[in-house]
């Protein structure tokens, strides 16, 4: 057990805890929307680390030190998201004035069925995002604790119903607000820490560190890790597919429900717009930063593959001997993330044939080890990357919490609810989805074979966003003759094609398919989810009674939003 991150993780724990219940909630409008007097920069802090998850923190690095150009596709697509974002739904998501994303549904394709099948979406896309956020958090706890990831996957919702419960969005808020403090703070920690080594603006300044892995990549150019860095999409997958894939992240993005209540939060629509810049803003801050971390990690990444070559052909054992010698390395290949082995058994390590491995996530977790920062810097960037996935965790238990309250006991089963009461069962919908959510991720976990693809689950909700949510959201907002069955229809079938080919595919069950030589993959398949939504949306609504006149008044009336 890491006593150090422990103590920092459970500090600050109890402070969210204390934040939270200094911000409770008192009515149903601050339990859902935060009594909508969130100021755009705050609400840009919560939105950032709404959205920044696990996978940001801590693998986005990794990423770029791993895949090279292809990495971009995550920098560019999601980056990008937040302008159409603001150009095309958060001022005019906020002008419709409702507290969840299917109230809006039910309202502008007036009719309850489409409020219950965006309901289903909304689950579709948070529980699949929230299962591999949960084993995100899983993983990094168990390397403070010491305990089984699976465990911990189990305890994770747990520890964010210890602040969320208290008071919905608004609680939710100010603990995200703490969290995108301690998450950025310890992100940029190691980076100013090392500026005495070279300069005191990393950001501009470590090109030196790039010439270097350069020069080892072409030293070692030849091996299938170093190819994204010599070849662009050496993935084998093409321009095309690097395209759409970004397309799909854009798209994904603009239909996830624990982002885009967000915008339900702030007083007015210019507030709305504000708040997505400020979002964008606070997210460039830790991308932006990701490229250092890639450059500096991979540096000794690389010289230690250049190490490694240099030993093949000695007996395997004498190569972990040397390794051992780098005590940052000897660390991280206790833990896992480094390894090594005798592929052919023959005894003798040749490079390029036995394993040798450098797990993506020691660009950030590592970092101060191999620099020598010291172990209370290493478990500031642990309690750094928690905070960051329960953040995100925070969002989606609270998007289906109030799914589950506001819109189906209090629309659908009991309209007549106080609000006393209907509070009362949005804390134990809250509860009932921490449970269910956790324990579905403890049973994923816990199989070999599933755990080997729960993490390609964040992947899917973004293309699952993208076919269902996103179209109907877009169209609903900007065409006024979209009718209910027109949306209804093309979520089903956006669904329908998504689901199939990005769990299949992912499994190993299909081929990709391949456009003009190019294979697509499971993230660029959101683009080909999201076009059959369109043109079925359209389609049908075509064929259909067009919408009543006060919808098409209103959406005529929001193409132009204005201060409230």
């Amino acid at each position: 057990m890491d006593v150090i991150a422990v103590s920092f993780l459970i500090s600050t724990i109890i402070a969210y805890m204390l934040i939270a219940y200094k911000s409770r909630a008192f009515t149903a409008e601050e339990f859902y929307v935060a009594a909508r007097r969130v100021s755009p920069i705050r609400n840009g802090m919560a939105t950032a680390a709404d959205w920044m998850s696990g996978a940001s923190f801590i693998s986005m690095a990794g990423a770029v030190a791993a895949l090279g150009y292809d990495a971009s596709v995550f920098l560019i697509g999601w980056s990008l998201s937040y302008v159409l974002l603001a150009m095309l739904v958060a001022p005019f998501l906020r002008s419709y004035g409702k507290y969840t994303i299917p109230d809006f549904f039910e309202d502008r394709y007036y009719s309850k069925k489409a409020r219950l099948f965006a309901v289903i979406m909304l689950y579709v896309v948070s529980l699949t995002y929230l299962t591999g956020q949960l084993l995100g958090v899983g993983i990094v706890m168990a390397r403070a604790f010491g305990i089984d990831a699976t465990i911990m996957t189990l305890i994770a919702p747990l520890l964010v119903l210890l602040y969320s419960s208290f008071g919905g969005m608004k609680s939710i808020t100010w603990t995200q607000v703490a969290q995108y403090i301690v998450l950025i703070s310890a992100y940029w920690l190691p980076i100013v820490l090392m500026g005495h080594l070279w300069n005191p603006i990393p950001h501009i300044a470590y090109g030196e560190h790039v010439a270097k892995v350069d020069e080892t990549v072409l030293e070692l150019k030849g091996h299938a890790w170093t190819e994204p860095f010599w070849r662009p999409y050496a993935s084998g997958t093409g321009q095309l597919n690097w395209l759409l894939s970004t397309l799909a992240l854009m798209l994904g993005t603009m239909g996830l429900p624990h982002v885009l209540m967000r915008f339900y939060t702030v007083p007015s629509v210019r507030d709305a717009r504000k708040s997505v810049a400020w979002s964008l803003f606070f997210i460039s801050l830790l991308y932006l930063t990701a490229p250092v971390y890639a450059a500096l990690a991979g540096e000794k990444e690389y010289m230690l593959h250049a190490m490694v070559k240099e030993l093949s052909g000695q007996p395997i054992d004498v190569v972990k001997e040397e390794l051992m010698k780098e005590a940052w390395v000897k660390k991280w290949m206790e833990a896992g993330l480094i390894k090594i082995a005798d592929k052919n058994g023959d005894g003798i390590f040749e490079y390029g044939v036995d394993t040798f491995s450098i797990h993506k996530d020691i660009a950030v977790l590592g970092l101060p080890d191999m620099y020598g920062l010291g172990p209370i810097v290493a478990s500031i960037i642990l309690v750094g990357g928690i905070s960051a996935a329960l953040s995100t965790a925070d969002g989606l238990i609270l998007a289906m919490t109030t799914a589950a309250t506001r819109d189906i006991y209090k629309s659908i089963i009991n309209p007549r609810a106080t609000e006393k009461k209907e509070l009362m069962v949005a804390r134990i919908s809250m509860v009932i989805i921490a449970f269910v959510s956790g324990t579905l991720a403890y049973l994923m976990a816990a199989n070999p074979v599933i755990k080997a693809y729960i993490a390609k689950t964040v992947a899917w909700a973004f293309a699952f966003a993208a076919s269902t949510l996103t179209p109907a959201m877009v169209l609903g907002l900007h065409w006024k003759r979209a009718t209910k069955e027109g949306a209804i229809a093309g979520m089903i079938a956006g669904l329908a094609v998504a689901v199939p080919y990005v769990v299949g595919v992912s499994l190993g069950y299909m081929e990709p398919v391949s456009i003009a030589g190019q294979k697509i993959g499971t993230i660029a398949w959101g683009v080909i989810g999201f076009l059959v939504n369109i043109i079925v949306n359209v389609v049908v609504s075509l064929m259909t009674s067009e919408p009543p006149k006060r919808v098409q008044e209103l959406v005529e009336q929001i193409k132009v939003p204005v201060k409230k």
